[in-house]
């Protein structure tokens, strides 16, 4: 129990911090928004990419179970 309350504390202490954070004055390059649009991309061609390599897998796993509840 002693543990639990530990963690408790440690989170509200967490949160009050985070609460009373002063102004960051932080520059966001014009670069930036372009570098994000660039890693959503490449995440979308990865998962594509991923499907495709395992297409045959995929698709071995559905015609499967579509023939096992005919079958039935």
């Amino acid at each position: 129990m002693k543990k639990y309350s530990l963690l408790v504390l440690f989170l509200s202490l967490s949160l009050i911090c985070e609460l009373f954070v002063s102004d960051a004055y932080a520059y966001l390059d014009p670069g930036t928004g372009t570098m994000i649009i660039q890693a959503i991309f490449a995440a979308l061609v990865g998962v594509g990419i991923t499907i495709k390599v395992y297409w045959a897998k995929i698709r071995y796993k559905i015609s499967e179970r579509s023939s096992k509840s005919n079958e039935e």
